[in-house]
This record gives C-alpha cells, structure tokens and sequence, in this order.
C-alpha cells in the first residue's frame, strides 16, 4: 500500500513537471514567432494573429499563455533581464571601473548581435514611446540596471577609486544613454572592430568617471581576451 501511494505521488509529480516543461516549451514557441512578427512588421504591424500563424497555433491557444502582445513583450523583456542580471553580476566583481563598465557594454553589444535581438530592441523602444504598457516594462528592467549601475559607481567612489565630473545619478544617466545608443547605431554593421569599439568607450566612460588610478593595461582580466 505504501509503495501504491508512493508511485501515485512519483506520478503526480511527473505529470506536473511535464505540464510545466510543455508550458515553457510553447511559452519560448510563441515568443520566438513573435519576436520574428515584431522585427518583419513592427509591434504595431504585427497581429495575434500573424503571431498565431508564425507559431503555427490558434488565437485560443495563444491567449492561454499570453492575454496581449504587450504581455508577450514584457516576457521577451524579462527573458533578456536575465543576461542583464549575469552581465552586471561580472561588472561588480571587476576593481576597475572603466574596464567593467566597457566589458558590460560590450557584452551586451555582442549578444544582442549574436542573437538577433537588436532590431527588436530598437523595435520596442519605438514602441515605448507610445504604448504606455511597454513604457512601463522598459522603464522597469532600466531601473534594475540603473541600481546595478548606480552601487557599482557609489562603491569606487568610496574607496577613491573614482573622481566623476558630475554627480553620480547624472554619471548613470548618461552610461544608459551610451548602452541604448550602442545598440540603436548598429556598430557592428557600420564595420568596426571590437578593439575599436572598447577603446573607444574606454576613452568615453574614462572622461566622465575620471579612475583615480586607471590601469588599463589589465584589461584581459576583465574582457574575456576580446582586445
């Protein structure tokens, strides 16, 4: 009898494990043909329907998932929050500022590349700007990597390891503004190299965090061998 109820138990938990993988799986199936949708048509050309068809599952399906393509934007946004989260996590263990800052700009700059992903980036902050439901999904993963920015300034500013020219909160606000515009100009496209890129932005982000003691010539510690 124990062993009745032990395999009814194994069961049950098998078949939720496998409705939850059958849940992710058509999760991730319905954002990746929405992510097509959205970077052919745009968010606002793109239907559910359209959607639908990419996915190859019908309206009703989808809308037990997802109740809008807003919803479906939010979950792509929170997907990339999590290479966010591994990206900045690296940043904060670098000592040198500079370097942690560039290797985070950067990295988000190649994956986005690798991916796929920048026309749909581009794709929804067009979109933010109007729809008030994306704006708010925008705003929410740009404050988490404020914060994250934020700390990481504060703490070599009090270990003296930087001396900015502004205040901190104008620093972060201007280090958003260069990461959203590395992916908005298409860098790789316009063909320059990798090494071009970082010293570039190591030239950029050094003006305006101003090291105390810049050693960049232990940059591969912090840049993955990438110069």
């Amino acid at each position: 009898m124990n062993f009745f109820k032990s395999c009814q138990s194994r069961n049950a938990a098998d078949g939720q494990s496998s409705r939850a993988e059958k849940r992710e799986l058509q999760t991730q199936r319905i954002m990746r043909a929405a992510t097509a949708c959205f970077v052919r048509s745009g968010f606002q050309g793109a239907s559910i329907h359209d959607i639908c068809r990419e996915a190859e599952m019908s309206p009703g399906a989808l809308y037990r998932y997802f109740p809008s393509k807003e919803a479906i934007i939010d979950a792509i946004v929170a997907e990339s929050r999590k290479n966010d989260v591994e990206i900045l996590t690296k940043m904060a263990s670098c000592e040198d500022v500079v370097e942690g800052i560039v290797e985070a700009f950067y990295n988000h700059l190649r994956l986005t590349e690798e991916t796929g992903l920048r026309p749909l980036f581009v794709e929804i902050r067009a979109e933010a700007m109007r729809n008030t439901a994306v704006r708010n999904t925008c705003r929410k993963n740009e404050d988490n990597v404020r914060a994250s920015f934020r700390l990481y300034l504060e703490e070599a500013w009090r270990d003296g390891r930087i001396r900015p020219i502004v205040s901190l909160d104008a620093v972060v606000t201007v280090l958003m503004a260069v990461g959203e515009g590395l992916i908005m100009a298409d860098l790789p496209g316009r063909e320059l190299s990798a090494a071009d890129i970082q010293k570039a932005l190591r030239a950029k982000i050094s003006a305006v965090v101003r090291p105390v003691e810049a050693s960049h010539g232990t940059s591969s510690l912090c840049l993955d061998g990438t110069n």
